[in-house]
């Protein structure tokens, strides 16, 4: 049996492992998706590839060839699309193989590997990703039985245990963490910041806790006008947001931007032009909305790691669930393994397929020179086919002892 040369594999770096600040260079916005996966598909050892980008994570599947150590492909892809040194953020890294991979994305996918366990909009950004490189046929068969398997845990997890029951996103707590700060505030402005999903669900959230009195801000000004239309509310371009600074109690900012757009030069002014005002922003950008050199009297800046600080512990009843979650993990991850390991033995992945057609041409070569015209296709053709019988055979018949079992 021949051996195989490569390996599914995940690396990646997360919130458990890596500061914000680690991770901010690294992030890749959903308009860098489609390049960033054409890029990284096309790396020497790199036969499929996803990338999934959160705002708690970046992690790179890939089916690589053994030979090729998956940090260096991940350094090599940042090296060409952003020019950047990862030395430093090795120790940060973690990577995966094979079942453990699989099994990592399941976690992630059912939402106990996130932030806030139980995370609503988790399974949604991993369908984004899978499609992003799908668009650019980064992912193949491997990734695409993997990701696949992901999606149904996701869903049965979220239907059927109390993981999913008032499931929580990192918007969700935003809006918890500020309670206390709205709570404080009589009829607060709030500015939105961004058009996207985590705004969405924020807006909502607000509104059905009774805050109405909404402002909407977009690079694309016609967006947030469309957007504002359903709160009852204004929308406006980005070169406003200094006057509706000054109008805002409260500021929720999530865009994809890769600079700050609430800076030093912006701040400074309306801190001066409201005197005893309190301004509360919360930043759930990454990389992040606000870049604030300094303290201003009476603003209050949050951003994730905020978040991060005011879920911990407050997950009891969710975590009660992850014993049942783990379960139907370990039987999806079952399942997928039987599937993959019949996979990897295919002539497509083994390389037997190559060597058999090495072969082929080889012997038929000098044979077909030596025949009609009108015969060489067809010689050709039978001898084509021979060769896909046998890998055929050879892919029934090579599965593992541990497969065999199963069937």
């Amino acid at each position: 049996m021949i051996a195989c040369n490569w390996q599914l594999v995940v690396c990646g770096i997360n919130h458990k492992t890596s500061s914000l600040e680690q991770r901010e260079p690294l992030q890749l916005g959903r308009d860098d998706m489609a390049r960033a996966n054409a890029l990284f598909c096309d790396l020497r050892g790199v036969k499929e590839s996803v990338i999934v980008s959160t705002c708690n994570r970046i992690e790179f599947y890939m089916v690589a060839d053994c030979d090729h150590k998956p940090f260096d492909i991940v350094a090599a892809f940042y090296h060409q699309f952003r020019c950047l040194d990862m030395a430093n953020l090795e120790s940060h890294f973690y990577m995966r193989h094979d079942k453990h991979a699989a099994s990592h994305l399941f976690r992630v996918s059912a939402g106990i590997d996130s932030m806030v366990v139980g995370e609503s909009q988790i399974l949604g950004q991993i369908k984004e990703a899978y499609s992003s490189a799908c668009a650019v046929k980064a992912a193949g068969k491997v990734l695409h039985g993997l990701f696949h398997q992901a999606f149904r845990i996701g869903k049965q997890v979220r239907s059927d245990t109390e993981l999913g029951k008032g499931a929580c996103s990192v918007s969700t707590a935003t809006i918890e963490m500020l309670k206390a700060k709205l709570d404080d505030l009589s009829d607060p402005v709030i500015l939105f910041i961004g058009i996207n999903p985590m705004i969405s669900l924020s807006a909502d959230r607000l509104k059905r806790r009774g805050f109405n009195r909404f402002l909407f801000a977009n690079r694309t000004a016609g967006k947030a006008v469309e957007f504002a239309i359903q709160y009852n509310a204004a929308g406006y371009p980005l070169d406003r947001l200094p006057e509706l600074l000054e109008k805002a109690d409260v500021v929720i900012s999530c865009t994809g931007s890769n600079l700050p757009i609430i800076t030093d030069e912006i701040i400074s002014p309306v801190a001066a032009a409201r005197p005893g005002r309190k301004l509360v922003i919360a930043d759930m950008a990454m990389p992040r909305d606000v870049e604030l050199t300094r303290d201003y009297p009476g603003i209050e800046y949050y951003d994730l790691e905020s978040v991060k600080r005011h879920v911990e512990g407050r997950q009891s009843r969710r975590e009660d669930s992850i014993p049942e979650v783990e379960t139907i993990i370990d039987r999806k991850l079952e399942q997928f393994m039987f599937w993959f390991d019949h996979v990897r033995h295919e002539p497509m992945y083994n390389g037997l397929g190559e060597t058999f057609e090495k072969i082929r041409h080889q012997e038929m070569e000098r044979v077909l020179e030596m025949l009609p015209e009108e015969t060489r296709d067809a010689v050709d053709r039978a001898t084509r086919r021979v060769v896909d019988r046998l890998l055929q055979i050879n892919a029934r018949t090579s599965a593992t002892p541990e497969t065999s079992e199963h069937s």
